[in-house]
């Protein structure tokens, strides 16, 4: 029952996805366009390229367009287990569909409607599931591509026959290549700007409000729904390549009498600080939240019982450690942990309900402590 919840979440939101996995829905759907441009060439035509134009080059490039995608989704779909940030995965995305829309535009002839709806389509895009940097330097690949192409046919530098008839209509004229450049990108670019505005202003408010859902106020760690979340997430990935997931549930020992004896201000400054402290004993690649009242969960991804372990005792050993200042006292913050891996088939209530038990089990043997499932 977990693997649906998945999948609805990720088809859903792809603003949810990770790097590798948006990479690979884009090369994938670029690879059956291609292909199919392709296709309708070899059989006769299609909507946007002339039919005088010089068929055998189109499909040529067709071929070499559609293995490009293709091998690209083949290796985004394996780096999909991977932990990196796959911003090398989307550099290649969008270089790629660069210089493919480029040719695409050469063909149906420069500065023509098709390859710029394109151009901003993908441009759009691009900037909402890519970082700026990467959307914006493709942009520049795009646009340097099609005006050196352009320019070097109208000078007779390659074949202009490979074009549409704009571009044999402008090929003794190089002024009016420059021309309709200028004006073109003119427009574009202001098309663009006004869209990056709007999508910046619509991406701080998703943030805004993903923020407010998924933190804990008060210690600024992750929340119970985000824990949730994102442990579906990593089990689906546990069962589709093999790779364990593990669970800490971490109670702190005695935290009433914090609240009883100093106030409940000074026992929230008291959840900061074991909050503060956690967060600098995992790992960059784990998660830490509030799971409840004093109570915390790390999910340690691709982690086995005794990595796990590691890191539960090296967790509380920190806390112990390290005392807060409490109205001019020194307090020690002392933590029972619970460990917990992914078995089989097993779902998150399973998980969190193995690392519950072993929760339980280091309390009754006298707390500050750490027992695995």
């Amino acid at each position: 029952m977990d693997s649906p919840v998945v999948r609805r979440r990720r088809l859903g939101n792809p603003l949810s996805w990770r790097m590798a996995d948006r990479c690979y829905a884009i090369a994938l759907l670029l690879t059956v366009t291609t292909f199919l441009i392709g296709t309708a060439q070899a059989f006769g035509g299609w909507p946007f390229l002339p039919p005088e134009s010089n068929a055998t080059d189109v499909i040529g490039f067709n071929v070499m367009a559609v293995l490009a995608w293709a091998t690209l989704a083949f290796v985004a779909r394996a780096s999909r287990a991977s932990e990196g940030d796959g911003i090398v995965l989307a550099i290649a995305t969008v270089v790629l569909y660069a210089i493919t829309l480029a040719a695409f535009t050469l063909f149906t002839g420069p500065f023509g409607a098709p390859g710029w709806i394109g151009f901003l389509g993908g441009a759009v895009i691009g900037y909402v599931v890519f970082p700026r940097w990467v959307s914006l330097g493709g942009t520049f690949i795009y646009v340097t591509l099609v005006i050196v192409g352009a320019v070097a046919i109208a000078e007779g530098v390659f074949d202009g026959t490979l074009l549409g008839p704009a571009a044999r209509t402008v090929r003794v004229d190089t002024d009016a290549i420059v021309r309709g450049a200028v004006s073109t990108l003119l427009m574009s670019g202001l098309t663009f700007v006004i869209i990056m505005w709007i999508i910046d202003r619509w991406r701080d408010r998703e943030a805004r409000f993903e923020r407010l859902a998924t933190t804990d106020p008060l210690t600024g760690v992750a929340n119970r729904r985000l824990l949730f979340d994102v442990s579906r997430r990593e089990l689906a990935r546990s069962r589709r390549y093999g790779t364990p997931t593990s669970l800490i549930i971490i109670d702190l020992d005695h935290f009433k009498s914090i609240n009883d004896r100093f106030g409940h201000l000074v026992g929230d400054r008291a959840l900061s600080h074991a909050a503060e402290v956690l967060g600098e004993a995992i790992r960059d690649a784990d998660m830490i939240s509030r799971y409840g009242g004093e109570e915390f969960g790390i999910l340690l991804p691709m982690t086995d019982l005794d990595g796990a372990y590691e890191v539960a005792e090296r967790c509380r050993t920190r806390l112990a450690e390290r005392p807060f200042q409490a109205n001019g006292d020194n307090v020690t913050i002392t933590a029972s942990l619970g460990v917990a891996s992914t078995i089989k088939e097993g779902d998150v209530d399973e998980l969190l309900r193995r690392a519950d038990d072993a929760l339980l089990r280091a309390k009754a043997l006298g707390r500050n402590r750490t027992e695995r499932a």
